[in-house]
């Protein structure tokens, strides 16, 4: 686009744009420097015309009736989450140099929410400028922007696919995802020990992924609250698998039931006819169990004592949430299919638990 214009002004002997392009979600940072968002965006805007990024606001304003300028804000509604008055008024300013005739500026915002009382701010404070709205971002956009980010090794690609179905279903926000990630990363680091936090790790390091699933997870339940249904809707379909299993044998075996993590495995590659389960090893059944608790979707009443990465821990299966069988039953289990048949092999197979 600014290549475009660049090329467009100089075939139609304009002057040559100058174009400052500034991201309020990293800007926001210098809200709390003298000055505010309003001094660090004017440094930004002196950088790009090219004079002292110190200069005042008179000084910008007569640089305006002589040099052309494109302002691009990324994350334009973030401009109006601190400092809410000051930032009004400072957008008031970049408005009205807009408007102005006798000033070569023109400026375009951009933004992922356009529904919020901040998008709304942005609307009535613009007078209704021309709107261009493009479609959300898509899991294979999200997944894509991710990776770029976080490359595909420290993160487990299963917990970005995760996060970027999630997002894609929800809203297509990727700095949503990113904030989701950003926080799993972190609950990541506060589990680690010093000697790991210090560890210098190879590419083929045999501890990556350092982020898990059941970090991704907690961070989910943290950031996006949703009904059973929708994170049940969510998952992974081995997930789903164990979930359906766990959910069965504790409406067959009663109250009281419990389940090891191999006894869990092998009823879910009977069930599945060994179709997905087989090539699962324990340690992704632990994974896959692990994020079910985090989830909220198993509950371990045996709390502290239940550790999902020892393999002779029995989880206790016989207390599942009635909201969670209703979810079930009103949306994997709603239609006769392959998760129905995953219930009646355990009501038709697995023996009654003592």
């Amino acid at each position: 686009c600014t290549y475009e214009m660049k090329k467009w002004a100089k075939q139609n002997n304009y002057n040559k744009p100058h174009f400052c392009v500034i991201n309020m979600a990293t800007c926001r940072t210098s809200s709390n420097c003298k000055g505010g968002i309003m001094k660090a965006m004017l440094n930004r805007i002196a950088s790009a015309l090219k004079i002292n990024k110190d200069s005042a606001l008179s000084t910008v304003e007569k640089e305006f009736k002589k040099k052309v300028m494109v302002l691009i804000i990324e994350e334009i509604d973030m401009i109006f989450k601190q400092q809410g008055g000051i930032n009004e008024t400072w957008f008031k300013t970049l408005v009205r140099w807009a408007e102005d005739n006798e000033m070569r500026f023109s400026m375009i915002g951009i933004s992922n929410c356009v529904n919020d009382a901040n998008a709304t701010s942005v609307r009535e404070l613009g007078h209704s400028p021309r709107e261009l709205i493009f479609s959300a971002y898509k899991y294979e956009d999200i997944l894509a922007i991710l990776e770029q980010r976080l490359g595909k090794k420290i993160v487990d690609p299963k917990a970005l696919q995760l996060i970027s179905r999630r997002i894609a279903g929800l809203s297509g926000d990727a700095r949503r995802a990113l904030e989701i990630t950003a926080n799993a990363v972190g609950k990541c680091i506060g589990l680690l020990s010093e000697e790991k936090l210090d560890m210098i790790v190879e590419d083929e390091s045999e501890c990556l992924p350092l982020v898990k699933l059941p970090h991704m997870m907690r961070a989910i339940r943290e950031g996006m609250p949703m009904r059973h249904g929708d994170v049940i809707s969510g998952l992974p379909q081995a997930a789903k698998v164990v979930l359906c299993i766990a959910v069965s044998l504790s409406q067959v075996w009663g109250p009281t039931a419990k389940v090891s993590i191999s006894q869990l495995k092998k009823y879910c590659v009977e069930a599945t006819h060994h179709a997905i389960m087989d090539e699962l090893g324990l340690g992704h059944i632990m994974n896959l169990v692990e994020m079910l608790v985090d989830s909220g979707l198993l509950l371990t009443p045996n709390n502290g004592r239940f550790n999902p990465q020892d393999l002779h821990a029995k989880l206790e299966i016989g207390v599942i949430l009635d909201d969670v069988e209703i979810a079930l039953e009103q949306s994997l289990l709603k239609e006769r299919g392959f998760y129905r048949s995953l219930v009646d092999y355990v009501k038709r197979e697995c023996p009654q638990h003592d």
